[in-house]
């Protein structure tokens, strides 16, 4: 017996992302209804933000959003 395929909606956002006490400009990356990551830009590079704090960075916006989805899918 088969599995259906599920079609997940993936959306990305303009968002200012909060990184300590200062904002940037960024993305907010959504699955559904739920927010899954928060990708800030800085120094031209996409860093990925957690509860305020930078984890990571990388130079291109496509590696970041593909990290954002790895990591939501290995905690699901």
């Amino acid at each position: 017996m088969s599995r259906k395929e599920k079609k997940i909606e993936i959306q990305l956002k303009d968002h200012s992302v909060k990184v300590g006490a200062e904002t940037f400009e960024g993305y907010q990356l959504m699955i559904g209804k739920q927010v899954v990551g928060e990708i800030a830009e800085l120094d031209n590079q996409f860093a990925l933000v957690s509860n305020g704090n930078v984890q990571e960075f990388h130079k291109k916006l496509e590696q970041a959003i593909e990290k954002v989805i790895e990591s939501y899918n290995l905690s699901k």
